[in-house]
């Protein structure tokens, strides 16, 4: 008969045997103590500033020249010296140094140019577009991210999701609103304190108010009406003709602007976003952005900055 297990013994073998158990998962951590193999962090990329040409500009340089392509060849050229992209043409990812005409129902992928591209009725650029300046001469189906550095003009049926310029327009072209007035000084800063208003809040024609302001409920502006602060409401808004706001709008709900309005900052909706005829974004001076799920644009409305939209982004007219 064997000698029984020292009882010592026995309990060591087993507390050895389940630390092991235990620390076994443990165990690619352990080498990575002794010997890391984690690649370094990335170093920040000067050249992102947030906006669609940033990623035009580093994809320019793998995409083909277009005026390189075999089968441009056979494309013609307008009055003006534009190339013309056939009607038809698909699938079409390039960069161009000339000014480009895309032509009726032409669909493209990606289109880097360093001049301008105008946009015929029906045509479609897939991912990315950008170039000195875009002009839609129909309802046009512009990219996911489209940027120009001057400026878009956007006619009555062009859809867009995202797009950046210093200056973005709907036909017809109007002057700006030369707003803010004088007399009511510079704008508010973000941190400032905002009055808070329980429940619903109408401001009546022709008021002046100063200050920032929290409603809990719905906000409408009468005619005329101005508010030099930041505008935070729970529910839906509305700016009535000529009411203007010297300050950033955040709406969780419904935001319409009826006609001739002006916001100098940021505007944004939870749901859908409509802005009304002759109405203006932001300035030269103050660039600005517009957001919301969905976006409704009416003639000679004008946005110095950017838009975006969740689900899409139309002219209507």
């Amino acid at each position: 008969m064997n000698a029984p297990v020292h009882p010592l013994l026995f309990g060591s073998m087993w507390l050895t045997v389940t630390a092991l158990v235990f620390l076994l998962p443990l165990l690619p951590a352990l080498r990575e103590l002794y010997s890391r193999s984690d690649a370094d962090a990335l170093a920040i990329d000067p050249l992102d500033n947030g906006r669609t040409d940033y990623t035009a500009q580093r994809m320019a340089e793998q995409l083909d020249l277009l005026e390189a392509m075999p089968r441009v060849a056979q494309w013609q050229h307008d009055d003006q010296g534009r190339l013309m992209v056939p009607r038809g043409q698909s699938r079409l990812m390039a960069r161009t140094e000339v000014p480009v005409v895309i032509g009726f129902r032409s669909q493209l992928r990606t289109l880097v140019s360093s001049d301008i591209v105008e946009l015929q009725a029906n045509s479609v650029v897939q991912r990315v577009l950008h170039a000195k300046s875009i002009h839609c001469l129909g309802p046009a189906q512009l990219a996911r991210l489209t940027s120009a550095e001057r400026h878009i003009v956007l006619s009555p049926g062009a859809r867009f999701l995202r797009l950046s310029a210093a200056c973005i327009f709907t036909w017809p072209l109007k002057r700006s609103l030369q707003f803010p007035l004088p007399e009511l000084g510079t704008g508010m800063p973000l941190t400032t304190l905002q009055r808070r208003h329980e429940g619903d809040l109408r401001i009546p024609a022709g008021t002046i108010v100063r200050g920032g302001l929290v409603v809990t409920g719905n906000l409408l502006m009468e005619e005329m009406s101005v508010v030099v602060g930041h505008i935070k409401v729970h529910g839906n808004a509305v700016l009535a003709q000529s009411a203007c706001v010297q300050g950033a709008v955040f709406v969780q709900g419904d935001l319409q602007t009826k006609g001739n309005n002006y916001v100098e900052g940021p505007l944004c909706a939870g749901k859908r976003l409509q802005l009304g005829p002759d109405s203006q974004v932001g300035d030269k001076e103050c660039p600005s952005s517009v957001s919301a799920w969905t976006i409704a644009l009416h003639a000679s409305v004008r946005v110095y900055g950017s838009m975006a939209a969740v689900r899409s982004g139309q002219v209507v007219l």
